[in-house]
């Protein structure tokens, strides 16, 4: 996924290729990605910067140790 900021930044920069979703799904950064007009370089950066969003997100949210079967503690042992 990619931030709202990043999604403008792709849209301004190549808006044949990168379209907002539309409603509220597109203003928190969900993008079509038009495959026939777009190479695959751009479409290579594009992933990974979403990517890297998302990773990003995980490490701050708890959510990696979750998808690697790691419970946090609570402290109360």
């Amino acid at each position: 996924m990619l931030t709202p900021e990043q999604q403008a930044e792709f849209a301004q920069e190549l808006p044949e290729v990168f379209v907002p979703i539309a409603g509220g799904w597109g203003r928190m950064g969900m993008t079509h990605i038009r495959l026939a007009v777009t190479n695959e370089d751009v479409l290579a950066g594009a992933l990974r910067a979403g990517m890297e969003t998302t990773d990003r997100e995980e490490r701050t949210d708890g959510r990696e140790e979750a998808r690697f079967g790691v419970a946090r503690r609570s402290g109360k042992d």
